[in-house]
């Protein structure tokens, strides 16, 4: 017969066992089901969407299992959101400005020209001091991600040897992309409308003489097939473009966008720039067509009119195009734009020491 101390000692470890598994079936019965839909061209194979696994590990730390679904179409995924039918969505900057315009701002045309300078601008929306600025009409971006530099692709690189040669060429632009729109206009080129999924076949067959893309999307797009034989793309970068995660707020807790973005930014963001990298440095060499010091400015110039523009008509959230003509002039001081008035003022840089913590 057990002693009645071993007696109590044993009903006690029965009683303690019992209190532990019971919690652990009430973490697992309090995990909430949330469904993630996630654009990507080439689908569940696809490295965005691959990119989201880590993150969906992640939610089960914070109490929420996420039901991944993929889209090879971006304007069905974004409808799918906006209609209630996903709890959140992966999608691009370009598409995300729809739903908060700080956040998609950031993949505006010229907005940035280096990594190192994306990686600033990031690193200030993941921030604290950002976060009212994350959120929008019942929405808020929980995560941002890059995807890679875009790139002016050409049938003919004779195209590509100064911006005059641009005029009265076709450039198959996105349709819902008002930047791209005027771009292409104040080139004197003429914009052929058209989705994600229908630029590379109107560029490829010819019903559009250059486009532009990142080099994550060059494969799927098959643009390998318009660049052959004579054809090129400019090594100049014409926006950044990044991923975004979009929830809608009253289905998450209050914290959870501020948390998923301090995580997203620390954990996410050097892996997707890693697969971005690797994206680029597999086109072949001879596609690059160099662009001179010259067509640089003449670029930029271009650009900077068309964001001015874009300023009055306020299509770009004010607050993130002087976050990132700070950006620019930090990184370079000489910068014609840096002395003059767009783009909400001068810009003066005593010294090259980041960061901007704060968003103006």
């Amino acid at each position: 017969m057990l002693s009645r101390k071993m007696t109590s000692y044993l009903g006690a470890a029965a009683l303690g066992a019992a209190a532990l598994f019971g919690g652990a079936l009430q973490t697992a019965s309090a995990q909430e089901t949330r469904s993630l839909c996630v654009y990507d061209p080439i689908g569940a194979n696809g490295f965005i969407y691959q990119s989201f696994q880590d993150y969906v590990v992640q939610a089960r730390e914070w109490g929420i299992k996420l039901n991944t679904r993929a889209y090879t179409d971006e304007a069905v995924a974004a409808n799918d959101f906006k209609a209630g039918k996903c709890d959140m969505v992966g999608v691009t900057g370009i598409r995300a400005i729809h739903f908060v315009k700080f956040a998609g701002s950031l993949d505006m045309a010229g907005g940035l020209q280096s990594y190192a300078e994306l990686r600033k601008a990031v690193g200030v929306m993941s921030g604290p001091k950002a976060a009212p600025l994350m959120r929008a009409n019942g929405y808020e971006v929980a995560g941002v991600v890059p995807l890679g530099k875009v790139f002016l692709f050409a049938r003919d690189r004779a195209h590509l040897a100064s911006l005059d040669k641009l005029a009265g060429k076709r450039i198959a632009i996105l349709e819902y992309d008002r930047a791209s729109r005027l771009i292409t206009e104040e080139a004197g080129a003429s914009p052929v409308p058209a989705s994600i999924a229908s630029l590379g076949p109107l560029f490829n067959n010819g019903s559009a003489d250059l486009t532009y893309a990142p080099a994550i999307a060059y494969a799927p797009l098959e643009l390998g097939q318009g660049v052959t034989p004579d054809g090129g793309m400019a090594d100049f970068v014409l926006a950044m473009l990044s991923g975004q995660i979009v929830i809608h707020r009253d289905r998450f807790d209050a914290d959870f966008g501020a948390r998923s973005r301090a995580w997203v930014f620390d954990t996410l963001f050097d892996t997707t720039l890693a697969r971005a990298r690797k994206a680029e440095n597999a086109l072949d060499d001879d596609l690059w067509v160099a662009v001179s010091e010259q067509q640089t400015t003449q670029y930029r110039a271009m650009f900077r009119r068309v964001r001015e523009q874009l300023w009055r008509e306020e299509w770009y959230s004010h607050r993130m195009q002087r976050l990132l003509k700070k950006i620019r002039c930090a990184g370079d001081a000489g910068l014609a734009e840096c002395s003059q008035e767009s783009e909400g003022g001068t810009v003066t840089c005593k010294s090259q020491r980041w960061p901007y913590t704060a968003v103006e």
